[in-house]
């Protein structure tokens, strides 16, 4: 089979058509395209045209595969974007592949580039950028028939919108993107971890009873359809359902199931964000269990390092700087906090208003009261460009309890406790404090 043939053929599989339907679409002979694949009969200029579009890739590339001029530079740009990110230079990395002509690419490899894109524009703090990088991406996957990869780049719509906090957009897109794809990829695991997604959607909206009502209708059919990852997600998003309705035992014993299905590899991504997840409940119940957080950390660092998130990586040091300090060692804390902020140095996002919170409780224990004051107001300056929400809420509240442990002035503690209740939904302003 000539290399042109055997590209038509590939092509035709991924995108799901018989040779038949192919034939139909692209308004040739029904055996046509059969001998074109068998290498009995070549395309035609204007055949070749109709054949490229109808398979979603470009003509160059069905005569040169990967060795076209478009593809290898868009490899190129790849590598470049993946040196840069690894240099803290995510910003830069997002314009060499806004360079990328992805219409000259094939739908696999335009969506390669498109999913990177949209990462080095989420590590630069361009979450907007991103979910436009992602939509336009979903778009074509959908056109093209690549149902799982489409729901995957919903499944990042979602959590982009989650993080800067526009809630109800991610959850009447999440839901949108997901009555869109068809019935017969109900139950992969592509499509199970992007409802997953939604359920945290209305969880962070305020939405828990909803969301733990509909994460029990999803783990009953995944458990029954799906495979053993997929069951691990909906545990896994099933657990901040619980921590959101204040049951953190309940909220760990799902992050267990999660992690038991999830199986034993490091290197495989969720296990360590699965273990993350879990350290930060592990600071968080009563009594707290530091060393057992220190632990899932270390298990999964090397994994988290290999993946090159800054963000994971952020989270894995504010966590641990919670842990250290509740070790009473408030030095290592800080150490933490601050590599932590330094990650998050670039764009707005709830895990930055999380870094500089740790690192004002760090200086805080260090009896350092005007440096956490300043890292405490640094959190709600960036919570203050964050959208509502009960996360939102839950943040703004911490803030005003350290900022009156702190002793900062009585206004902006007032002002941070009214703005968790504006976040929740609650209408009403707070009285000024009495002057003494």
């Amino acid at each position: 089979m000539n290399p042109l043939s055997r590209r038509v053929r590939d092509a035709r599989e991924k995108a799901g058509l018989s040779q038949g339907e192919l034939a139909r679409q692209a308004g040739v002979h029904p055996t046509y395209i059969s001998h074109v694949e068998n290498d009995r009969r070549a395309l035609g200029e204007d055949a070749l045209a109709r054949v490229a579009e109808v398979l979603g890739v470009s003509v160059p590339y069905l005569l040169d595969g990967e060795q076209a001029p478009d593809y290898r530079s868009a490899e190129s740009a790849l590598v470049e974007a993946r040196r840069l990110s690894r240099m803290g230079e995510a910003r830069a990395a997002a314009d060499v592949l806004a360079q990328v002509d992805v219409s000259a690419l094939d739908v696999d490899a335009a969506a390669r580039v498109g999913l990177a894109h949209a990462e080095a524009l989420d590590l630069a703090g361009d979450l907007e950028g991103s979910v436009e990088a992602l939509e336009r991406l979903c778009t074509r996957l959908m056109d093209a028939h690549r149902y799982l990869q489409a729901a995957y780049a919903a499944m990042r719509i979602v959590m982009a919108l989650t993080e800067i906090a526009d809630l109800h957009r991610a959850v009447s897109r999440g839901e949108h993107l997901l009555a869109q794809l068809p019935a017969s990829v109900a139950g992969s695991d592509e499509v199970v971890r992007l409802e997953s997604t939604i359920i945290w959607a209305y969880i962070a909206r305020g939405d828990a009873t909803y969301a733990r009502y509909r994460g029990r209708q999803l783990l009953a059919h995944t458990r029954q359809h799906g495979s053993a990852r997929a069951v691990s997600s909906v545990h896994w998003n099933l657990a901040f359902v619980d921590d959101a309705l204040g049951d953190p035992d309940a909220a760990l014993a799902q992050l267990e199931s999660a992690i038991a299905l999830a199986g034993a590899d490091e290197i495989d991504r969720d296990l360590p964000r699965l273990r993350l997840d879990r350290a930060f409940l592990l600071v968080s119940v009563e009594p707290p269990r530091a060393e057992e957080a220190l632990a899932d950390l270390d298990a999964a660092q090397t994994a988290l390092e290999i993946s090159e998130s800054q963000i994971e990586l952020a989270r894995a040091d504010s966590v641990r700087s919670r842990a250290w300090l509740l070790l009473d060692d408030a030095a290592t804390a800080q150490q933490y906090a601050t590599r932590a902020v330094e990650l998050l140095r670039e764009g707005v996002r709830r895990d930055s208003a999380s870094a500089h919170e740790a690192l004002g409780d760090a200086m805080l224990a260090q009896r350092a009261r005007p440096e956490a004051v300043k890292e405490y107001r640094s959190a709600a300056e960036l919570l203050d460009m964050i959208s509502s929400g009960r996360s939102a809420a839950v943040l703004w509240r911490r803030i005003g309890d350290r900022l009156r442990v702190a002793g900062d002035e009585d206004e902006r503690v007032v002002e941070a406790y009214g703005r968790a209740l504006a976040a929740a939904g609650i209408r009403g302003v707070l009285p000024p404090p009495p002057r003494a």
